[in-house]
This record gives structure tokens, sequence and C-alpha cells, in this order.
């Protein structure tokens, strides 16, 4: 394989599991996550637990794509550019970086909790675990939700950051 084709291969590559991963980063923090938190005491906690069970494991496979796709794209195209644009490149590959790391270091260990939490809660002996449990995940649920919020934010900033470094020359 020419190497203009692997380029263009792993840029379609990026563009697809950078889109798979952005869409489900904001419709699980734009949409799914403030449903928990608002309706999780009625029972909503459960099927927000089941999308996100699904959500979690394709947004993590499409973030790991898109940044190593990323990584090769970089090391290829732009290893020394120290342009402006260069630089709105960079930043957003940082905030990329970032935002894989709130939802591998903070949202995924807080859906594990929850989900735990969802189990312990359906096997509750008495009144008292039952409400202990209860507000553990009103905590947890909000710690989901701000985790999300902040990779919504780091995510958009990378995905403004990537649609923009090639025209950031022409407005200097």
């Amino acid at each position: 394989m020419s190497a203009i084709a692997l380029i263009v291969l792993t840029r379609a590559i990026h563009v697809l599991m950078g889109i798979i991963w952005a869409g489900s980063t904001f419709l699980l923090g734009l949409v799914i996550m403030p449903i928990a938190v608002r309706y999780g005491q009625e029972g909503a906690g459960r099927w927000v637990g089941v999308i996100a069970q699904r959500v979690g494991p394709l947004s993590g496979v499409s973030a790991l794509l898109t940044i190593l796709s990323g990584i090769y794209l970089f090391a290829s195209l732009h290893a020394h550019d120290d342009s402006m644009s260069g630089l709105v490149l960079k930043a957003g590959a940082m905030a990329a970086l970032l935002s894989l790391a709130v939802g591998f270091f903070v949202g995924r260990p807080t859906a594990i909790n929850l989900a735990k939490l969802s189990e312990q809660s359906s096997v509750a002996t008495t009144t008292e675990i039952a409400t202990q449990l209860s507000h553990r995940g009103v905590q947890l649920r909000r710690r989901a939700a701000l985790s999300s919020g902040f990779a919504v934010i780091l995510l958009g900033l990378a995905v403004l950051a990537m649609a923009a470094f090639r025209y950031v020359s022409a407005l200097a």
C-alpha cells in the first residue's frame, strides 16, 4: 500500500471513529446523563445504565481508534508544524486526549460503581440500607454527569480545533 493510500485510509478511520466518539459522548453528556441525574430516583437509572453499557464500550473503542489514527496522521503530516495552524491542531489533540482521560479515569469507574450500586439496591434488605444506597447513587450520578459534561466540553474543543486548524493561518 502506498503512503498516500495509507494516509487516506487512516484519515477515513480518524474521521469516522471521531464522529462516533464525539456523537456518543455528546449524546451521553447532553441527553442521557441529565436524565439519569434528574430521574434516577424514579427508576430511570436502570434504563440509563443499560444505554450507558452499550454506549460506553462503543465510545471507548472509537476514541482509541481516533487517537491512534490521529497520532499517525500527526506524525506523518504535521510533526514539525510550528505554525499557528499547527498549534491549534496540537491544542485540539490535547483536548481530545484529556477528554479520553476524563472518560477512562472518571466516567468509566463511576459507571461501573453505578452498575454495582444498582444491583445492590435491587436486593437491599432494609429501608436504611436502601436509603444509604440511594444517597450514594445520587452522588455517583452527579459525578458521572459532571465528568460527561467535562468530556463534552473538551471533545467539543477538539472537534472545533480539528475543523478549523487549516483556516487559522488565513485569519492571522
